[in-house]
């Protein structure tokens, strides 16, 4: 018994080495929990505190924005939208809830930007530039015809007529011009236009409004024609046909007021003349020197320009008086010239004649000529016309002429 006692005695106790390994097992297990626990929060603030930097450094970006301030004369719009992009670039910051609200300060810059707008002041100060070189031939255009109640529906067409209220075509459709104008005057007249479609677009677009144009009354698209003058302000008129002398096929053409037919027989010719187109102040003659020589063939012709509220301008074929004469006495607005410039189509030719014009108009006061739509006389008119502001000259319509001639 003794013996199996002492050998128990001797299992239960420890020997100090296995004390000492379970009290160095007990500390590690302390050290272990105690770092689980404590370790992990102290490695979080670093990563905020360089996202917080990271952050901070995107908000200079609005300060480029006076930049655009500088650069915008050049290109007011285009700095605005260019800096516009980076404003959606600031949002991204919303994770960092105060800097955003202070980067959406600076995008007020914009506003500043604004400012450019100012550059549309250079455009007033171009266009008082032009204005003022094109005053003296101003391109305006004229009111669409026919003019409310200056119609007379007729079985052959539209004819002019006074209006009930008194108004004239002669005057409702004719170029606006100021009376007051000083300057010698001259007018040029091509004539004959509707023929060449080449031509008579030449004439309107190429020549000055200033220019009066004349359509013969056998021309295809008139209804085109005569609006594309009116609109580039070209004061318009109607080439009648006259007889003219045995050398002249002017009799020939159709409805041509002749001495060998009555006078009602060419006021009936003259009314489907009348009727080819509206818009025209009056009437001229490209032929006429038979005609126009006997006074019972004129007489009627003009007295019924007269009732018509038309003016007459004499081109200076008829060769003598009469016209001018029989006018007068019918109160008939009325203007002569005896100058064509293009007799000879020739560069020289028609500069010399030109100039010949202005002569006449400073000896006078006033000087009217007539051309045709040759291309040379079409150039040459464009020309001339270009230079006569500088000489102090005033270009001026037809129906000027007339009003300067009657005093109204």
């Amino acid at each position: 018994m003794n013996g199996r006692s002492a050998k128990k005695d001797d299992e239960r106790r420890l020997s100090p080495l296995s004390a000492t390994i379970l009290v160095l097992l007990g500390f590690l297990l302390e050290v272990i929990a105690w770092l689980w626990i404590a370790g992990p929060p102290a490695e979080l603030p670093q990563p905020r505190v360089a996202r917080v930097t990271i952050r901070l450094a995107p908000t200079p970006a609005p300060t480029p924005a006076p930049p655009p301030a500088t650069a915008a004369a050049p290109a007011p719009s285009a700095p605005v939208e260019a800096e516009a992009p980076p404003a959606p670039e600031v949002p991204p910051a919303p994770e960092t809830p105060a800097a955003p609200p202070q980067a959406a300060l600076p995008q007020a810059a914009p506003p500043q930007a604004a400012q450019p707008q100012a550059a549309p002041e250079p455009v007033p100060s171009a266009k008082p530039v032009g204005k003022a070189a094109a005053a003296p031939e101003p391109q305006l255009a004229l009111a669409p015809a026919p003019a409310p109640g200056l119609i007379e529906r007729n079985k052959l067409g539209p004819l002019p007529r006074i209006a009930p209220d008194g108004r004239a075509p002669w005057r409702v459709y004719a170029r606006p011009f100021d009376k007051s104008d000083s300057r010698p005057r001259v007018a040029i007249v091509i004539g004959n236009l509707g023929l060449s479609s080449a031509a008579t677009e030449a004439a309107i677009q190429e020549l000055p409004g200033g220019v009066t144009l004349a359509f013969s009354p056998y021309a295809h698209g008139l209804e085109e024609y005569i609006p594309l003058a009116r609109a580039a302000g070209h004061e318009v008129l109607l080439s009648l046909p006259m007889e003219a002398d045995e050398s002249s096929d002017a009799g020939a053409e159709p409805r041509a007021l002749l001495a060998a037919v009555t006078p009602a027989e060419n006021l009936e010719r003259l009314s489907w003349l009348l009727s080819r187109f509206t818009g025209y102040v009056g009437a001229t003659n490209y032929t006429g020197s038979s005609f126009s020589s006997a006074e019972e063939d004129m007489r009627p012709i003009l007295a019924e320009l007269k009732e018509r509220g038309l003016l007459f301008l004499d081109s200076g074929a008829t060769g003598n008086g009469t016209t001018a004469r029989i006018a007068r006495q019918l109160g008939l607005p009325e203007a002569a010239t005896e100058r064509i410039i293009d007799t000879e189509a020739s560069r020289d030719a028609i500069d010399q004649r030109l100039e010949a014009v202005e002569e006449e108009a400073r000896e006078k006061g006033a000087s009217i000529a007539v051309g045709f739509p040759y291309p040379v006389t079409i150039e040459r008119v464009a020309a001339w016309t270009a230079t006569l502001a500088q000489k102090g000259i005033s270009l001026a319509p037809v129906s000027a002429m007339v009003r300067q001639r009657s005093g109204s």
